[in-house]
């Protein structure tokens, strides 16, 4: 299958009814698993109609591309148009996510994706690559790299919680490291940054147990243990498990799992471990007993 692009009309898809048409093709073709040909369409599209569609409607078609491309049997044909996709259009989050879906295909053994990462970070204004590489650094433990690269993307996005997370963590986890000597300043800093996270989430659950965590981890058990026992006073609601539109094999009933956002059983567990370290057994059972037993 092959289209012809000197015979495409841009204003043909300003019609809602002929974009739903380009919408229906490509999940029609990617349900007979022609995943080549419906990417090819949403290809041409993005590029024919960039200045006649919706940005609602472009962010559609890339998500799609990202289930698309995520289910062809060769994932190199699949990085290749999320690629494509990524340096179209660098600043968008859909884009990153179609590419880095499809990446995760490969593993730690594709070699061309630490490469063009690096080639996407030299856009100094673009921020998702920066947290990538930021990510990756910290997998490899090199915390002062990851750091130096949240720090970029900080300047960006200074009210982005991720970044400020991301930020508040690599700080701590370089100053428990053996060679740093202002060990104790940059702890100050990292909680600084945890805690412009916690602003930013409104004293959300998540951001009180990622406060609670980062004390646990330097070991000022006293500050842990209160941020964990408010932890267990906090209900979250629930929310859908984060996935892609149009992605196969999915039901709406799958989306929910009581208690799935509540990390009631983390901090729980977590003090536990403290209360058992100091000695009391009883209360640590107890803390098990309430909150982690099924």
């Amino acid at each position: 299958m092959r289209l012809q692009e000197s015979h495409h009309n841009p204003e043909f898809l300003k019609n809602e009814e002929h974009y739903q048409l380009i919408i229906d093709l490509c999940r029609a073709l990617a349900s007979l698993r022609q995943y080549s040909d419906a990417l090819e369409v949403i290809l041409l599209t993005l590029r024919l109609t960039n200045s006649t569609i919706s940005d609602k409607q472009k962010e559609e078609l890339r998500a799609l591309d990202a289930q698309i491309a995520y289910n062809t049997t060769d994932p190199k044909y699949g990085y290749g148009f999320a690629r494509n996709i990524v340096r179209q259009h660098p600043h968008s989050m859909a884009a990153w996510n179609c590419y880095y879906k499809v990446v995760s295909r490969f593993g730690s053994r594709f070699k061309k994706h630490p490469k063009f990462l690096h080639h996407m970070r030299t856009q100094k204004d673009c921020v998702p690559p920066m947290i990538m590489l930021g990510h990756q650094f910290t997998i490899l433990s090199q915390h002062q790299s990851a750091a130096r690269e949240y720090l970029e993307a900080y300047k960006l996005q200074p009210e982005n919680p991720l970044i400020n997370l991301c930020v508040g963590t690599a700080l701590i986890n370089l100053a428990l490291g053996h060679r740093l000597r202002n060990k104790h300043q940059c702890i100050a800093q990292g909680l600084a940054f945890l805690y412009n996270y916690l602003r930013i989430c409104n004293d959300s659950q998540d951001a009180m147990y990622n406060i609670a965590r980062a004390y646990h981890h330097v070991g000022l058990v006293t500050l842990a243990v209160s941020y964990y026992e408010k932890v267990l006073t906090t209900q979250e609601k629930d929310h859908p498990i984060p996935r892609l539109p149009y992605e196969e094999n999915f039901s709406a009933s799958d989306n929910y799992h009581p208690g799935f956002c509540s990390l009631h059983r983390e901090a729980a567990y977590n003090l536990h471990l403290i209360y058992k370290k100091s000695g009391a057994i009883d209360l640590a059972r107890q803390i098990l007993k309430q909150y982690c037993n099924p």
